[in-house]
């Protein structure tokens, strides 16, 4: 098979085992947290106040397929597939609009401070000195959870989200929002980076 078949094959693998987690059960708060058989891959979900938070874990695989086939240089392509990828979903099942920002976010390393996100501002930036082409950065930013956001009710967006830790690491997300004009929270707790990045 070829690379682009595969990462478009995971990527669409990915989005089969999210429609089949919303049956799920929602407990308001409480992170739950599934094994893909097919893929031994895992997802972590939670509910608050109810604005949906789900992360499923992208292996360095899948990643370095899907990126290399946009046209992204090697050393780029380790780089983000060293930074413990997800694929990071978020609903408004709530009544009225949420404003979503990845710069309220925050994500918690067991036993370490709070982190801010690294959004794909940041890796372009980062990356500015490689003069990627105009294509190229498109097909990355369209590939990236967005940045900033309004969700009505119903609405939902999905893409990739990355935590500079190392391979095995657990951590919290603090996923934040804006809601007739006052901040909310809520929290994923312990998600886990793939097991190896090689």
């Amino acid at each position: 098979m070829r690379s682009l078949d595969f990462g478009l094959a995971c990527l669409l693998a990915c989005l089969a085992c999210l429609t089949a987690a919303q049956a799920a059960p929602a407990m308001e708060g409480a992170t739950r947290h599934g094994i893909a058989e097919d893929t031994g891959l895992s997802t972590w979900e939670v509910d608050t106040r109810s604005v949906h938070l789900r992360l499923t874990q992208l292996s360095p695989e899948q990643v370095r397929a899907f990126m290399l086939n946009r046209g992204m240089d090697r050393q780029s392509v380790e780089e983000f597939a060293r930074a413990c990828v997800f694929m990071t979903v978020v609903r408004n099942e709530s009544s009225q609009p949420i404003e979503h920002n990845l710069a309220d976010w925050r994500y918690l390393p067991a036993g370490g401070q709070p982190r801010s996100m690294l959004t794909k501002h940041g890796w372009l930036e980062r990356w500015q000195p490689r003069n990627f082409s105009r294509p190229l950065k498109l097909a990355f930013e369209w590939s990236q959870f967005p940045v900033a956001q309004v969700f009505f009710p119903g609405d939902w967006n999905q893409g990739m989200t990355t935590f500079e830790l190392p391979a095995g690491s657990r951590f919290d997300v603090l996923y934040r929002w804006k809601q007739n004009g006052k901040l909310f929270e809520g929290k994923l707790q312990n998600a886990q980076c793939p097991p190896s990045f090689d």
